[in-house]
């Protein structure tokens, strides 16, 4: 993984230069299966088929960034989010991108448990972005199960 020692988001932009493909679903909107090793999110992107919105299909990682709609100073409010119900012990999912994952530094184990459950969608965020969605976040969430994420 290049550039350590920045902190990368595990539901990041499908279009930042150094944007990799962590896993991918089974199926739009399935369950992550995670590749043996991260691929550049633009080798993979060019492989997808014309209408499809890429984080449907991939599970993507980028640079945290301080302009995120979910960063408060230095807190990551969707990690925090993500670990206020207590999930399940269970091992936890293969992951190439803990080492440096802003969700793993901030909030350990119970962040990767539920990091699978996570998905980016395009919609209409608060500031005109897309949208986080999960099933397990929605009463969480608000009225619509969704939290605004920067594209």
């Amino acid at each position: 993984m290049a550039d350590r020692e920045r902190l990368w988001c595990p539901s990041g932009s499908a279009y930042a230069p150094e944007s990799l493909v962590l896993a991918v679903r089974d199926g739009l909107d399935g369950p992550p299966v995670y590749l043996p090793a991260p691929r550049p999110a633009a080798e993979a992107l060019a492989e997808l088929a014309d209408g499809v919105e890429p984080r449907r299909l991939l599970r993507l990682a980028s640079h945290c960034v301080p302009h995120c709609l979910n960063r408060e100073a230095d807190t990551c409010t969707l990690a925090t989010r993500l670990t206020a119900t207590a999930s399940p012990p269970s091992p936890l999912p293969p992951c190439h991108l803990r080492p440096a994952c802003k969700w793993w530094t901030q909030s350990g184990p119970p962040a990767c448990r539920a990091c699978p459950e996570v998905s980016t969608r395009p919609g209409q965020g608060t500031r005109g972005g897309p949208v986080m969605s999960s099933p397990m976040l929605n009463p969480l969430a608000g009225p619509l199960g969704m939290m605004a994420v920067e594209p």
